[in-house]
């Protein structure tokens, strides 16, 4: 009976062994996060909805030449129109509700395989513009091990359930069985189908009420020891992004299209702090060559109109291929369009 239990032993641990060693190859052969460097060459797309995971291969790749940075508000900018606007050959690593510092993180990756860019266009919300310490990670998973420069590291967490589910997915988009929503330039649609869009709810989300109305003015009285005294954090870490960039690099500073009445109320000390974090902004990149700072967040056109937005944050597609060309005509003429956008300020040519 002993000597029966233990050959069962024996061969259920070569099989579980080799069964593991099996499942553990494939996942390195088909490489769900396009990390591993001697995987075959195969037609991999982003799969994870997760962009922190996706996001560090696309950050690598040679045919790339330019980069967005940011949130989802800059998520739906298509790199192909900013190919032809602004020129070079764009990826979007915009990561939904991302940090200052997972931001932060995803341009170092870019900027290690890319020491000299052609554009980086970064997308400037109220993540830049917060008085005080924010956490530095969101409660998605963070792989750090994908954003240090040691390739080996990556290979000891590929052999997890997160990472067999996405060579699963990994394997029917390569095998044609199902194709992957992301782009391989990093640009996703993540709005709902047009034929969805309801004016009356974009307008319960950006009023709270039946709109529209305008917003209210406040009468605070901020002053210039209130203006003194405001702290943004997260501006010493923007300033070390672009020091990674080199002079040469067009660093494209893009305060996005808040529906207006999410802007503060004129007059109101949220109003104020956001003037001086803008005024700050321009003063830090205005320290390097190649700037250029470009406010949407403004009483505009484009930030009046409801029907721009399907929220009070996400504005349409077609605002989205708007604000491409309108970036490309500001860093060329360097000056703003009334009713659009402002020209803030910029560093000199290179």
């Amino acid at each position: 009976m002993d000597r029966a239990w233990r050959h069962f032993l024996n061969v259920f641990l070569v099989a579980a062994i080799g069964s593991g060693a099996i499942l553990y190859v494939s996942v390195l052969l088909i490489d769900p996060y396009d990390i591993v460097w001697f995987s075959p060459a195969l037609d991999r797309a982003p799969v994870t909805t997760n962009q922190r995971f996706s996001f560090p291969a696309l950050a690598q790749k040679s045919r790339f030449d330019s980069a967005i940075i940011g949130t989802s508000m800059t998520r739906l900018l298509k790199p192909a129109e900013l190919n032809e606007t602004v020129g070079g050959g764009f990826v979007n690593l915009s990561m939904n509700s991302g940090t200052a510092y997972e931001q932060s993180r995803i341009l170092e990756v870019f900027a290690r395989h890319h020491p000299i860019a052609r554009s980086v266009i970064f997308g400037i919300d109220g993540t830049w513009c917060e008085r005080q310490d924010v956490p530095l990670l969101t409660p998605r998973p963070f792989p750090e091990w994908m954003y240090d420069d040691s390739r080996w590291n990556d290979l000891i967490h590929l052999y997890n359930f997160p990472a067999i589910e996405e060579s699963g997915r990994q394997f029917a988009h390569i095998a044609g069985i199902k194709t992957s929503r992301n782009g391989a330039d990093g640009y996703t649609n993540f709005l709902p189908p047009l034929s969805s869009y309801d004016l009356a709810k974009v307008r319960l989300s950006i009023y709270g009420a039946v709109g529209p109305r305008e917003p209210e003015a406040a009468r605070d009285t901020p002053t210039a020891e209130t203006a003194a005294a405001l702290r943004f954090p997260s501006h010493e870490l923007l300033d070390g992004m672009l020091h990674q960039l080199a002079p040469e690099t067009s660093k494209i500073l893009v305060l996005v299209p808040y529906h207006r009445f999410f802007q503060p109320a004129p007059g109101s000390d949220a109003a104020f702090a956001l003037d001086e974090c803008k005024r700050r902004l321009t003063v830090l990149a205005a320290g390097f060559a190649n700037s250029h700072v470009l406010d949407f967040m403004i009483d505009s056109e484009i930030t009046r109109r409801d029907e721009n937005y399907w929220d009070n944050l996400h504005y349409s597609e077609d605002i989205a291929t708007q604000l491409a060309h309108l970036i490309g005509r500001g860093i060329r003429e360097r000056r703003g369009i009334p009713g659009a956008f402002a020209y803030r300020g910029g560093g000199p040519p290179a």
